[in-house]
């Protein structure tokens, strides 16, 4: 195992990406602005990142110089949210952006507005 104590790792970065995505409309069946913002992000680090008619994208990185020899990782997730709303609510899931609402140490909800 390459790591095996993870009590000094900052969450911060995790945590501003999220509220990052959590700005962009992404119901399901309507990813195109998320998986656009992703081939965006891979360009930037200029990252090899392929994207498909329906919006699924690809981001590869070259091995860590050392671990060339390593197996690869494959992160798999979905882009899209499902969305549920009350009768008053007048949020727009196509327009309107997501605030998160950290409930305790082990989960965060998505509240909207």
């Amino acid at each position: 195992m390459l790591l095996s104590n993870f009590d000094n790792l900052d969450s911060k970065e995790v945590f501003r990406w999220f509220a990052e995505i959590s700005k962009i409309p992404r119901r399901s069946k309507h990813e195109k602005q998320i998986s656009d913002f992703l081939v965006q992000f891979a360009k930037d680090r200029n990252l090899e990142v392929y994207q498909d008619k329906v919006n699924n994208v690809i981001i590869k990185k070259e091995a860590t110089k050392g671990y060339e020899n390593i197996a690869p990782v494959i992160i798999q997730g979905h882009m899209d949210m499902v969305c549920e709303k009350t009768s008053e609510s007048k949020h727009d899931f196509d327009k309107d952006p997501f605030v998160k609402k950290l409930v305790n140490r082990n989960m965060i909800l998505i509240k909207i507005l």
